[in-house]
């Protein structure tokens, strides 16, 4: 049976980027063309060391340049954009603050504005976060229907924003649109070395000392989606489009992990050898805990999790350690 995806004309903004990378291999392998637009192509990217560059065409742009984005759409035929473009590093977001609300927000108005008067592209798939959610400390899954609360970040807002937009923009307009949440994602090609996974594997691979500093006691209850199944949730989102435009779904695995948990698990699939993970964040008196409620998209989009965290882990090891020195 043809895919859904054979042949079909494919936008991904910030395709080269961790999540982009994967989702256009992904998108590759269906069938697609995959088009890239990208403010810059990292020689240690994922998309460059798995070869699938050649396969595809970048574009080296801003999506904030408005004539880009529709010469682009245009000149190309596009027929479905995945917008996951943003400065998406939360402590820089609060170093600056204006750079993140242009790019995360005006960007995704303007990646908006240039699908509604583009008569080729038939649907947009958003990368929203659960960022969107703001702190939380409830032991309980947060639903897509969970408001906004304060966020100790600028980033969450700047997400906020353009969440609410694609939303918006598919009810008054009719725009085939929606909004994909994702908690923490892991996998082969995070060269984000803040974050807990690759920070650990790094410690690891050098030798170093298993340090986390102090951004965290080690009490925080994360939710850890293995980077393929975050893949193949923009594209089951974007089939279904037809029926579930102007919603926002949440992906995830819906079982919460401590920081501690995952750190030591990292180990032990590293080397089977138990480190004790170190973790000088003030200690809270209540965790830190926030993981999605994953119900309605294993129940309208046929979506669920397939690679479990032992195992996801195993091979985003695997892959630092082949790929180390290119890094």
């Amino acid at each position: 049976m043809q895919s859904f995806w054979s042949g079909r004309n494919c936008l991904i903004t910030g395709g080269a980027g961790f999540g982009g990378a994967h989702l256009c291999e992904l998108l590759l392998g269906l069938g697609a063309r995959v088009y890239i637009l990208d403010r810059w192509l990292p020689a240690n990217s994922y998309l460059v060391l798995s070869g699938m560059k050649a396969r595809t065409t970048f574009i080296q742009g801003d999506i904030r340049d408005m004539d880009l984005l529709r010469l682009t759409l245009q000149r190309f035929e596009i027929n479905t954009v995945f917008h996951l473009a943003a400065q998406p590093i939360v402590p820089i977001s609060n170093v600056l603050p204006l750079e993140t609300l242009s790019v995360n927000a005006q960007g995704t108005y303007n990646v908006l504005e240039s699908v509604r008067t583009a008569q080729c592209v038939e649907r947009l798939v958003f990368a929203s976060s659960g960022a969107y959610y703001g702190a939380t400390t409830t032991n309980q899954a947060i639903p897509e229907t969970h408001p906004p609360l304060p966020a100790a970040n600028i980033y969450a807002p700047s997400k906020v924003a353009g969440d609410v937009a694609v939303r918006a923009y598919a009810h008054i307009y009719g725009m085939k649109a929606a909004v994909c949440r994702f908690m923490n994602t892991f996998g082969p090609g995070d060269t984000n070395f803040s974050r807990i996974v690759p920070r650990a594997i790094k410690n690891l691979i050098t030798n170093d000392t298993y340090d986390f500093g102090s951004r965290d006691d080690g009490s925080s209850q994360i939710d850890c989606l293995y980077i393929s199944d975050m893949a193949k949730a923009y594209t089951h989102l974007a089939e279904k489009l037809d029926e579930v435009a102007g919603e926002a779904f949440n992906f995830g695995t819906g079982v919460p992990v401590s920081t501690k948990e995952v750190t030591s698990l990292t180990s032990r699939v590293f080397d089977d050898t138990e480190r004790t993970p170190i973790f000088s964040g003030e200690k809270r008196a209540v965790p830190s805990i926030k993981y999605l409620d994953i119900t309605k998209s294993r129940q309208q989009l046929g979506w669920q999790p397939t690679t479990s965290l032992p195992e996801g882990l195993q091979k985003t090891i695997a892959w630092y350690r082949a790929h180390w020195d290119e890094l």
